[in-house]
């Protein structure tokens, strides 16, 4: 399980930036690359706990900060 760290009632645009290059650096490069339109998280990425859930809300957050569409892709099943 990652940790991000004390759960805050509100995060900064800076704070989420930390969270990220910590958790998710190629998630955040991907977000401030400004030929991509698009970015993915596959579905699998996450669990289900408090701290997941919190880190795919910051991930989305921080993408429509620069306007990136963001795609999940479905787990596959077996």
């Amino acid at each position: 399980m990652r940790s991000i760290g004390p759960i805050s009632s509100s995060f900064s645009h800076e704070e989420i930036a930390k969270i990220l290059a910590e958790q998710m650096p190629g998630w955040k490069a991907a977000c401030e690359n400004p030929g991509a339109e698009v970015v993915l998280l596959t579905q699998a990425a996450f669990g289900y706990s408090l701290e997941e859930i919190v880190l795919l809300a910051v991930a989305v957050k921080y993408a429509g900060t620069f306007g990136k569409t963001v795609t999940i892709v479905p787990q596959e099943t077996a």
